[in-house]
């Protein structure tokens, strides 16, 4: 493992640990040292890796989470919720509540749809807006309409998803290039929706081969049509298993800065390097988001 992928994975590590601890105290000082990096070195790699300063992270995540509780148990004791984000008085909870939504808990519990939003639409309490950008789209394209053979597999593992491992999906990627009319375009997955958590047992995951135009083989009876539109493109070398870290900088980091907003379709991934190359950092991963002009 070289120095890049050593780092990424010190990040993952202290992402996870974070998320586990979200109701608790949470240092910097502390989770660099559960990481094994020294403060200074932790939050800069955190904020090229992540998308975002760690304080704001811990932050955002925080709030989002406190949101989703008030919109799902709009009974809860605030306080009760407060301290269960980490908080250790009301005031402060809702001083944080309202500089991120726009409304006090309160009003937002009487009425979630007046709070500010987001960028995802599956994530619409995810707030983030780092100060500088450390991620720039490799291009922005037209593509036209072009068909996608799926099969669905589910559930993301400390931000990782269908690890071969586990469901075997080279092999089923293998398989579909060796259909008769195999995938002219490239291999592909997508989230039809966004995971929730680094963990998320049930978010579906579609995972499969684009074609120019629908074509006949034995490998699914599953197609989805991508309509044609404009797409911002983002480039991952190496490992799969920090592809996560790529997508928070892209949504965290890169789109709120923009002048692009979401266009209503499924961002992808397209797989182009070769999957089983011995030299990790030979495997390229292109990310497409559908963008318009905000």
């Amino acid at each position: 493992m070289n120095t890049q992928d050593r780092n990424r994975a010190k990040i993952a590590k202290a992402a996870l640990y974070i998320e586990d601890n979200l109701s608790t105290s949470l240092r910097a000082s502390d989770i660099a040292k559960y990481a094994h990096l020294s403060p200074f070195h932790f939050q800069r790699l955190f904020c090229a890796y992540m998308g975002e300063p760690i304080k704001q992270y811990i932050a955002v995540r925080r709030m989002e989470g406190a949101a989703l509780e008030l919109q799902n148990h709009s009974r809860i004791n605030l306080l009760q919720l407060a301290l269960e984000c980490g908080f250790q008085t009301h005031s402060a909870f809702s001083k944080a509540f309202r500089k991120q939504f726009g409304v006090s808990p309160a009003v937002f519990r009487d009425n979630p749809d007046g709070a500010r939003k987001g960028v995802e639409k599956d994530r619409r309490f995810l707030i983030s807006a780092p100060p500088s950008k450390t991620i720039e789209a490799a291009g922005v394209v037209e593509l036209g309409p072009f068909h996608f053979q799926f099969r669905q597999s589910s559930g993301t593992h400390d931000g990782q998803f269908f690890r071969q491992n586990d469901q075997n999906i080279g092999q089923q990627f293998s398989t579909l290039l060796g259909e008769t009319i195999p995938p002219d375009l490239f291999l592909m997955s997508c989230f039809p929706n966004t995971p929730q958590n680094l963990n998320d047992d049930d978010v579906p995951i579609w995972f499969g081969g684009a074609f120019s135009a629908q074509a006949e083989n034995d490998w699914s009876a599953d197609w989805h049509r991508f309509q044609a539109g404009r797409w911002a493109v983002f480039e991952h070398w190496g490992d799969y298993e920090f592809l996560y870290q790529t997508w928070n900088r892209i949504y965290r980091n890169w789109l709120p800065q923009t002048e692009y907003a979401l266009r209503d379709d499924i961002p992808f991934e397209a797989y182009l390097g070769p999957s089983n190359a011995t030299d990790e950092s030979a495997r390229l991963t292109q990310i497409y988001i559908p963008v318009k002009k905000a």
